[in-house]
C-alpha cells in the first residue's frame, strides 16, 4: 500500500519516533505500515516532511 516503512528505515526512525514527531500512536502507523488502516492526506503530508520526501513518493506503485 504505503512505503512509510521503507521510507522511515531510510532515515534511521524507529516507529515510536515518527509516531511521536507526527503526533499518532505507534499502534496507529503500524496499522498503516501494514495496510490494516488508510492515513488521511494530512497524516501523509506531516509523514513526508519529516520523512524528507514526497506524499507522491509514499504512495506505492503498484505498476513497478
Amino acid at each position: 500500500m504505503f512505503r512509510i516503512k521503507e521510507f522511515r528505515r531510510q532515515c534511521g526512525m524507529t516507529q515510536s519516533q515518527l509516531a511521536k514527531d507526527v503526533g499518532i500512536s505507534r499502534e496507529y502507523l503500524s496499522a498503516v505500515e501494514n495496510g490494516h488502516k488508510y492515513p488521511s492526506i494530512d497524516l501523509l503530508i506531516r509523514i513526508s516532511q519529516i520523512l524528507d520526501t514526497s506524499v507522491k513518493d509514499l504512495i506505492e506503485d503498484k505498476l513497478a
